[in-house]
């Protein structure tokens, strides 16, 4: 039976009516799987931002004294933790989650991760120092130390604050434990520093956030959510 011109115009409207109707349940289906992504991200202290942000260029030293860039970044996922090798208390708990959480990946499956240390005393850090701290982890992570204001530069743009070391007398312990953390040097002197952990994409860009307290399990569960 061949169909009459008015019953072919109804037919294409019904099809191109069908086809809007899924293409609006698989965006509204897309929109709430990623709702619910964000709030399980969220509710372990993970935020990825709207928008990754581009890091300007910057030279630091790794722990074998190489230059390493913003550059270097690309091709990877990267975690990036700011602390100090004289630090007592937060940066070795975080290190030490951070060693459990690389060891808990299984890199047949897993997408493999750079992990960093930034120091955040320039002064007293250097590549010797940062080798032989990130030995008691990981010898696959990575120190940054070098020039003070190249590290004051990506510690802003990864919105990373911290203070110059002061005598543990002097220094105030007034701080939010969530966003930083005060650590007592063996010298007697004080460093006040963020706590978050910094996602940096495969890009090179500024994707996400971890914040404290860090738990290797929520890393695991956060970083394989973030890599998908």
């Amino acid at each position: 039976m061949q169909l009459t011109q008015k019953r072919k115009k109804a037919l294409m409207a019904f099809l191109v009516f069908d086809f809007v109707v899924v293409v609006v349940l698989v965006v509204l289906s897309q929109m709430r799987g990623e709702r619910q992504r964000e709030t399980g991200l969220r509710e372990i202290g993970v935020t990825i931002y709207p928008e990754a942000r581009a890091l300007s260029d910057f030279r630091l030293l790794d722990q074998q004294g190489e230059f390493f860039t913003n550059v270097d970044f690309q091709g990877h996922w990267n975690l990036v933790f700011f602390g100090f090798t004289n630090c007592p208390d937060i940066c070795p708990l975080t290190m030490a989650e951070l060693s459990q959480f690389y060891a808990g990946l299984d890199f047949s499956e897993d997408v493999k991760p750079q992990i960093f240390l930034v120091t955040v005393d320039p002064t007293q850090d250097n590549p010797e120092s940062m080798s032989a701290y990130l030995a008691n982890f990981n010898e696959e992570f990575i120190g940054l130390s070098g020039d003070p204001e190249q590290i004051a530069q990506l510690a802003e743009e990864l919105y990373v604050g911290y203070g110059a070391a002061v005598e543990s007398g002097a220094a105030s312990q007034e701080h939010e434990s969530s966003h930083s953390e005060v650590g007592m040097a063996e010298g007697g002197y004080l460093i006040e520093h963020s706590a978050h952990i910094a996602v940096i994409n495969p890009q090179g860009d500024y994707y996400a956030v971890m914040r404290a307290p860090h738990r290797d399990q929520d890393l695991i569960k956060a970083f394989r959510e973030l890599v998908k």
